[in-house]
């Protein structure tokens, strides 16, 4: 049996694209994502939510083998159409749990100077959010803003920094946790920040 995608689409994807939408406008800031959706484990209801409000059938995909098995690949199939990578490199989304098996964002699809639309968006399934690891600053913020994830590491940090140097080029990562996300556009400055 196929979980439950969303039961009124037009109604809760435009719901799910408005939080996404308002959580690059404003990077850094937590924002609530409640989906009424039944996803298959492991995906959570909210990266379920992200996958058929963002894919389909144009938008080549890429699962983390930690969440990759028939359930959650049907899934995508049967709502969002979109196609399933064997390499994360050729995929406009990515989805991974936060940890060891993260793609490097070097290695995925950073789009060009002349289309920076090109370029791949990372959700990262998280358990939740904590304060700041790292400030943030740019477009959307103001001044700067400490933030932070549950389960990423500094070399994951420092990543992201580096993805920021060559803007517009670069890849967009969201963070869905439980009824919550938050996001990080290639357009956002990332500094370390020195632990307490």
């Amino acid at each position: 049996m196929t979980e439950r995608g969303f039961s009124d689409v037009a109604v809760q994807s435009a719901h799910a694209f408005r939080a996404i939408m308002q959580a690059m406008a404003r990077p850094g800031r937590v924002l609530e994502l409640g989906a009424d959706i039944e996803a298959p484990e492991p995906l959570l209801a909210s990266t379920a939510a992200i996958a058929l409000t963002l894919c389909d059938f144009q938008t080549p995909i890429w699962l983390a083998p930690e969440l990759r098995n028939d359930k959650v690949t049907h899934y995508l199939r049967f709502h969002a159409g979109a196609p399933i990578m064997a390499e994360p490199d050729k995929a406009q989304f990515l989805f991974a749990e936060a940890g060891p098996t993260l793609p490097a964002p070097d290695v995925l699809m950073q789009g060009t100077h002349e289309y920076p639309d090109r370029s791949a968006t990372l959700i990262i399934q998280v358990e939740g959010f904590m304060p700041g690891a790292v400030a943030l600053s740019g477009p959307g913020i103001r001044g700067s803003e400490p933030f932070g994830v549950t389960g990423l590491s500094a070399s994951f940090w420092a990543a992201m920094a580096n993805n920021h140097a060559d803007f517009p080029v670069g890849i967009d990562v969201i963070f869905a946790a439980p009824g919550r996300v938050a996001a990080l556009p290639r357009s956002t400055e990332i500094r370390m920040l020195e632990p307490a």
